[in-house]
């Protein structure tokens, strides 16, 4: 029997549609997406974005389950997903260098993960990660209109510089992947894709469950628009059961 893993865990529901296992690195995000599912699960609405705080004793604890995934797994093991949880790079890591130790652990136990950010901070840790195949990197996109994304993640910076870093991580030959997810405008989604397409190689998609879009959409309208577009720049890409499960 695998001994209990304290940190890494197995996501349930849709988070489960990304990965078998995760891990969260932060508690609380400064990125302030109004779609945010996070917001409210912790206290009261607005509470969350006030603070971004490294979880207790998280090396440590992430250590000891590298070493259960490890003798469980070998060099099998399940791909690990940071984060759920908020960004792995917060304004905070800038100076923390939370995210780097715990990407050397991932390393040095040979274990697959992938990093889903909004953050260009990731660059900083690009040459740590160009030459370790085990290693995607995950892009979140609602949209590449800079007041739209003013209006619904007020905390994440310029878009030109999150695609660039895009840009950037393909042309040192890792894989990259682009979340679509929450669709906000189908409209903003598809010209999403029109402009990034050259640089990902899967698209993953998925509908906003929790709270009204700024503008109407109908999902079975919705999934269709999106897969033509994504079909005719020839992409590869996944829907969520949000959007195929009508």
């Amino acid at each position: 029997m695998m001994e209990k893993l304290s940190i890494i865990y197995e996501p349930k529901g849709a988070a489960r549609e990304y990965a078998e296992l995760a891990l969260n690195l932060y508690r609380g995000c400064l990125h302030r997406c109004i779609y945010c599912y996070n917001n409210g699960r912790f206290g009261k609405k607005g509470d969350f974005f006030k603070s971004a705080k490294p979880r207790l004793g998280i090396v440590q604890k992430v250590v000891g389950d590298c070493r259960i995934l490890k003798d469980k797994y070998g060099d099998n093991c399940p791909e690990i997903h940071l984060t759920f949880l908020g960004d792995a790079y917060q304004p905070a890591e800038s100076t923390l260098g939370l995210t780097g130790m715990i990407i050397r652990q991932l390393i040095g136990f040979n274990l697959p993960f992938t990093i889903l950010t909004k953050s260009s901070t990731i660059k900083r840790d690009i040459d740590l990660l160009t030459n370790y195949r085990k290693f995607s990197l995950g892009m979140s996109f609602t949209s590449v209109d800079q007041r739209e994304v003013n209006d619904w993640e007020s905390g994440t910076g310029y878009i030109q510089d999150r695609i660039e870093v895009l840009r950037r991580f393909k042309s040192h030959g890792i894989k990259t992947w682009v979340s679509l997810e929450p669709v906000m405008s189908v409209r903003s989604t598809i010209k999403v894709i029109d402009m990034i397409h050259p640089n990902v190689d899967l698209f993953k998609v998925g509908a906003l469950n929790h709270m009204e879009p700024p503008e109407s959409i109908n999902r079975v309208e919705a999934h269709r628009a999106i897969m033509e577009v994504l079909e005719f720049r020839h992409c590869n890409y996944e829907f969520k059961k949000s959007f195929t499960d009508l």
